[in-house]
């Protein structure tokens, strides 16, 4: 089999040449090859080095066909030397191998080797087996012990006692006891927990407006940072308002939501909206430093959107605290009292 498939490799090599036309094949050149451990004695599971020289008509081309093992070595890689004033007619190649043998005097089996000549006649020829000699890895002292290479020790076997197989079946059941009475300590305390409702979308939005304006992020300088909060305080905004998805989302994915679902008396001021988002997003991902006076006129622009999407006003239906019905401010949809707020100015110049 081995023989085989260094033939077919060699055919194949035959075939490429005469594919690129390198002439008819004649007959095989005169050449030799010999190989040559680099460095002796090698120690059992090292990677040492054999030096194959092949002298060949000038002109020719030589490689090893080798496979994955020689013998008992296995082949770890093949590098070809290119030496300064090396004849003309000879090449040489250093194979890596593996000694994962035992200890003692071994030969490394002749290496194949294809030459391929000027005129494209081909030839496959062997170098003498080479000898080596494997040593032992353990130090010294303990080879005069007597020491050697022995198996892996096989298991351990470890005799419990049944009380303690008992004790170890107790407690484990015991700690599952107490993770499932922890578990359901949890899960009652999070049901009980009161749920906090989330204020009106204007008013968050609102007081969020209100802490970017005294954050100072314009007079800092971080116009990125600034637009950031901006659009995010929007963004949320929006999808609340309108009940559609706004985290994790483009300006346009938003904006294309908003357009389906808002009512026709919201869409001019869209427009708003998608002035303060675009500029937010030119200044993430651009990271210009737009104008100061650029800044405050989108945050204007974001305070006139809450004003345009509040939701509409109701009158109440009952008086409150024993007043006269009729009397008393009106309330929006959202349950706040209804007032006008102008949008939060920018502190600062």
């Amino acid at each position: 089999m081995r023989t085989a498939s260094r033939w077919a490799a060699l055919f194949g090599l035959a075939a490429a040449s005469a594919a690129f036309g390198a002439g008819q094949p004649g007959p095989d050149p005169p050449a030799g090859a010999i190989s040559e451990v680099v460095a002796e004695p090698v120690e059992v599971g090292a990677v040492f080095e054999l030096e194959v020289a092949v002298e060949h008509p000038e002109g020719a081309e030589a490689a090893p066909l080798v496979e994955e093992g020689l013998g008992a070595f296995r082949v770890l890689g093949v590098l070809p030397l290119e030496m300064e004033g090396a004849p003309a007619g000879e090449s040489r190649f250093r194979l890596r191998l593996g000694a994962f043998v035992l200890p003692g005097d071994h030969e490394i089996p002749g290496v194949p080797v294809g030459i391929r000549s000027a005129s494209g006649a081909l030839s496959l020829i062997e170098t003498p087996p080479a000898p080596v000699r494997v040593v032992s890895s353990l130090p010294p002292e303990a080879e005069d012990a007597g020491g050697d290479i022995h198996d892996i020790r096989g298991p351990f076997e470890l005799h419990v006692p049944p009380r303690w197989g008992r004790i170890g079946l107790l407690a484990l059941g015991l700690l599952v006891l107490l993770a499932a009475v922890w578990w359901l300590w949890r899960r009652r305390s999070a049901r009980e927990a009161p749920v906090v409702p989330l204020p009106p979308p204007a008013a968050e939005a609102e007081a969020a407006l209100a802490r970017l304006a005294r954050a100072g992020l314009l007079e800092r300088g971080d116009v990125v940072a600034y637009y950031e909060r901006l659009g995010g305080i929007m963004k949320r905004y929006a999808g609340r308002r309108f009940e559609t998805p706004w985290s994790e989302r483009t300006t346009g994915e938003i904006l294309r939501d908003l357009r389906l679902t808002a009512a026709p008396e919201y869409r001019e001021a869209l427009v708003l909206l998608a002035a303060v988002l675009g500029e937010a997003d030119l200044a993430k991902f651009s990271e210009h430093a737009l104008r100061p006076d650029a800044a405050e006129s989108r945050f204007r622009e974001a305070g006139m959107f809450l004003d345009r999407t509040r939701p509409p006003l109701v009158p109440e239906t009952e008086p409150a605290n024993g007043a006269a019905e009729g009397i008393g401010p009106p309330t929006r949809s959202d349950g706040a009292a209804a007032r006008r707020i102008d949008a939060p100015r920018m502190e600062g110049p």
